[in-house]
């Protein structure tokens, strides 16, 4: 039995590895991450239990044999210093439930996800040996060549995905442009590169250690004509596909990796530089192969991305067209604002969130609500001006904006140590007889993660390797001893096995137990969640009644996510309204009017809705959505009892003082005021919304209704022309002014 735990813990790390960048579910809320997190916890359960009932059956189970264990490793201390941070800013978070979970329908990067990546961590090198590491490698070769077919078969128009979810192999199924930026099934190209970036860097430590005859890699595995022919075909089919993302940031993270495997090649041969033994056929063919893939496909950097031959051949077989006449831009002509500079607003508002919080940050995973705090006004600006933003798009931003001065400093220790260790075993072992090149590999693969984090963040998958590569890089480079008390041998793990007390066998069912329910919670959640999708796109097409019984169900189910209720109470309240409307006789009649077949009246409905309001701001009183749903709420609820339009004025003020530089939300609280009859303050706000954002045309046209009803027509007459000379032309502004010559 104690055999069987080990190889559930191999096994489960072989799959973790293979299915993680694989799964997704078109009817989760969030396709991708949110599908590879609960796998990754669900195999984090399995194999902690695993490791415990291995422990249990092998030695006497207490916390000091538990402990004695854990594998000490020189990266404990940053690792510690890193879960306390997480810890320390959970408790003193914006939002202490995100920042346990994560942000909802991504999970990853919250307290609980961190807490599953370090007890992988312990776990890999506590258990695998060096042969194992090869297969989780493998495996990760195996699913990353599935995954660059993909994306592969998507640059040419035929997405997997959509075979899956249509039934129709094209394109069809994704709003993205995926044949120009595929994704696969990562969900994101600039996550594709990053996880690209780690198996090219990867799979070249392997062809040269097969190349080195005197590393134990090449001894571990058959150097066979299969086996050679396999690294030299994988760098260049993930290469491809990492062209296809056309991910900057992924590039420049491979050129970073690549970088250091060179420098790690002069360090590894100081004293006589030779580059002679490189040179073989196999390498040169690789290198020919990549370079007839740049000049095929192109690099994604504008200089130079159309001089491409598939860029070439695409305008020559493009129909000419004549050159449309251009039309007059108006004076405000945002257009599509460059990516570089959106990202570098929202890093001016992750440092004013450093600077509010400095020492703990606002909370782990909580960007999406501090930043809207300390929103710069110039993101009113740019074309993604309503967009929501969960991450500071830096990693190193986010953790420091979420975490803090403490988060940030362990986040760097880590980074740091690894590094420390990797330069000290090149110094240690200056020579090829070791696992040299692997080794140089997987930092080099670490090291293009924080280059594509520093241009973006960190995802499922990526935060796998970051815990995980420097275990790989221990076990690898660690003497391969006899059996000891972690890994018994066979003879006295049966002696030990047969002399189970009814303690043990106690220990180990408890064991089974936890795990069980913790699966089956997994698998409830994600239950919940697929409902909330249902329900909530059911509710995106006005099939409110329908989606009722799906949101119901998944608050049901996980009672308690906020996310879910929320949905769940704007619904109600907009039913309720419905109701109320559809129902004649008097108002009394009309309120006591009942869904067929039920007995949820508008009356009910109503009630129940602010009940689950009520609840969600008692979980999450930080979070500027629930505000602008309760906003909405009371707004519906009140064309039934005007007596709700105070409460809603109350909950868009609320959201005005989390989002004090968010013109959408001002315009909001604007017509609310006038809704209400409090016209003077309605243009007072109106007027500041035009300063948030001088191209918002809605708050003009607004702004000018009110002046026109205070019959201030002159003053009405500017706002509408000013739409129409700096703005442009908008057919409402026009058909006023024709109606008030």
């Amino acid at each position: 039995m104690p055999r069987a735990a080990e190889t559930i813990i191999k096994w489960s790390f072989y799959l973790l590895f293979f299915f993680v960048p694989l799964i997704f579910y078109s009817g989760s809320f969030e396709l991708f991450e949110y599908n590879k997190m609960l796998l990754t916890y669900a195999f984090t359960i399995i194999i902690t239990s695993a490791w415990l009932i291995k422990l249990a059956l092998t030695s006497p189970f207490s916390l000091l044999t538990l402990s004695k264990s854990i594998r000490r490793t020189p990266f404990d201390i940053p690792i510690l210093l890193y879960l306390a941070s997480h810890v320390l800013s959970t408790i003193f978070s914006l939002d202490t439930h995100t920042s346990i979970w994560g942000y909802y329908s991504r999970f990853h990067e919250g307290l609980l996800s961190t807490i599953s990546y370090i007890i992988l961590y312990y776990a890999a090198v506590s258990n695998l040996k060096r042969r194992d590491v090869i297969n989780l490698i493998f495996s990760s070769f195996i699913s990353g060549a599935i995954v660059s077919v993909w994306g592969a078969l998507e640059h040419f128009g035929h997405s997997p995905s959509c075979l899956l979810i249509t039934g129709k192999f094209n394109v069809d199924c994704w709003v993205q442009d995926v044949k120009n930026r595929v994704f696969a099934t990562l969900g994101q190209p600039n996550w594709l590169a990053a996880y690209l970036d780690i198996l090219i860097l990867i799979s070249l430590g392997f062809f040269l250690n097969i190349k080195n005859q005197k590393s134990n890699i090449s001894r571990a595995i058959t150097n066979n004509s299969i086996t050679n022919n396999l690294f030299l075909l994988l760098p260049p089919l993930f290469f491809a596909a990492l062209l296809f993302t056309k991910s900057r940031s992924g590039i420049l993270g491979l050129i970073a990796g690549l970088a250091i495997l060179l420098g790690s090649y002069l360090a590894l041969n100081i004293r006589k530089i030779n580059i002679k033994p490189l040179l073989t056929k196999p390498l040169v063919t690789l290198i020919a192969s990549t370079a007839l893939l740049i000049l095929w496909f192109g690099l994604p950097f504008s200089q130079i991305e159309h001089y491409s031959i598939e860029n070439f051949l695409a305008k020559k077989t493009a129909a000419p067209s004549s050159p449309s006449p251009l039309a007059p831009r108006p004076y405000i002509d945002i257009g599509i604002s460059e990516s570089g500079d959106i990202r570098k607003i929202v890093w001016q508002g992750a440092l004013k969130i450093w600077q509010r919080y400095p020492v703990f940050g606002s909370g782990v995973e909580t960007f999406a609500y501090a930043y809207y705090l300390d929103r710069p006004v110039g993101h009113n600006m740019v074309s993604e001006w309503d967009f929501l933003y969960n991450k500071a798009h830096n990693e190193f931003l986010n953790i420091l904006a979420t975490t803090g001065t403490v988060g940030m400093l362990a986040y760097l220790s880590l980074i740091g140590i690894y590094s420390w260790w990797f330069l000290k075993h090149l110094h240690t072992n200056n020579s090829i007889t070791n696992n040299s090149f692997l080794t140089s590999s997987l930092f080099a693969a670490y090291v293009s993660i924080l280059v594509t984090n520093f241009f973006g963040f960190s995802v499922v998958i990526i935060g796998l390797f970051f815990f995980l590569i420097p275990a790989f890089s221990l076990i690898l480079n660690q003497p391969e001893t006899e059996p000891t008390q972690s890994s018994p041998k066979s003879g006295l793990a049966m002696k030990q096995f047969s002399n189970v007390t009814i303690w043990r066998w106690l220990v180990i069912s408890s064991i089974l137990l936890i795990s069980s329910i913790l699966l089956i919670n997994l698998a409830k959640m994600w239950r919940a969640d697929k409902a909330y999708a249902y329900g909530k796109n059911l509710d995106s097409v006005n099939q409110y009644v329908p989606a009722f019984s799906f949101l119901n169900s998944a608050v049901n189910t996980s009672p308690g996510e906020p996310t879910f209720r929320d949905e769940l109470a704007h619904n109600e309240s907009v039913i309720a309204l419905a109701l109320f409307e559809q129902a004649s006789g008097s108002a009394q009649e009309k309120i006591n009017q009942t869904i067929p077949g039920t007995n949820l009246s508008a009356a009910t409905l109503g009630q129940k809705a602010i009940a689950d309001s009520d609840k969600v701001i008692s979980i999450s009183p930080n979070v500027l959505q629930f505000w602008k749903t309760r906003t909405k709420l009371f707004y519906n609820l009140a064309q039934i009892n005007q007596q709700y339009l105070n409460k809603s004025l109350q909950s868009i003020e609320k959201a005005v003082s989390l989002a004090p530089t968010d013109a959408k939300v001002h315009y909001n609280y604007g017509l609310i005021l006038g809704q209400s009859g409090d016209l003077q303050n309605a243009i007072k706000i109106m007027q500041e919304t035009t300063k948030l954002k001088p191209d918002y045309a809605d708050a003009y046209y607004a702004l000018g209704l009110y002046f026109d009803q205070l019959g201030q027509k002159d003053k009405a007459r500017e706002q509408m022309e000013y739409m129409l000379s700096h703005i442009g032309a908008d057919a409402r502004a026009q058909k006023w002014l024709e109606e008030n010559k």
